[in-house]
């Protein structure tokens, strides 16, 4: 039973980390390049409606990342596994600390109109996804430690059952 709910907690996490890269790939890939084109006038169902959701989103996913990464790292104290555990456990931290602190503010302001004309909303979405490159790197390592760890522990099957 206890192997179960380890391997549960695990592929959480796995779960959580790849929402997150795959959010920071699309924004990265795909929506930057349209994100030219926004105006003052349009920047609220392009680019506000999305980042309240995906804020709330994040919001509900994030918090049991934290709680599964820690359990990762304590269930691997002494092995070589815990340097992948705390990877995971950075990434997480790191990632949240750079959305809490620096992108939600420029959410906000860009969502409030806190900007002077198109040429103020530029310089605030080059400055967001300037923030955001640094979520897709950390994402992509995130997802990456835990996918190593996940194939690097090997029958997840066998340890559900």
């Amino acid at each position: 039973m206890k192997e179960a709910l380890l391997t549960l907690n695990t592929l959480y996490f796995l779960f959580g980390a790849t929402l997150y890269m795959g959010t920071m790939w699309v924004l990265r890939f795909f929506l930057y390049p349209t994100w030219r084109s926004l105006t003052p006038d349009n920047v609220q169902a392009h680019f506000g409606v999305p980042t309240i959701l995906a804020t709330r989103f994040f919001t509900v996913v994030v918090p049991p990342m934290f709680v599964t990464a820690i359990v990762l790292v304590w269930q691997e104290w002494g092995s070589w596994y815990v340097a992948l555990s705390a990877v995971c456990l950075a990434g997480i931290t790191v990632l949240t600390w750079v959305g809490q602190l620096n992108i939600i503010p420029v959410n906000k302001r860009i969502r409030g109109g806190q900007f002077d004309g198109p040429a103020g909303l530029t310089a605030l979405l080059i400055r967001w996804m300037r923030l955001n490159d640094i979520r897709f790197v950390g994402s992509t390592v995130t997802w990456a430690a835990i996918v190593w760890y996940v194939a690097a522990k090997g029958d997840l099957a066998g340890a559900l059952s």
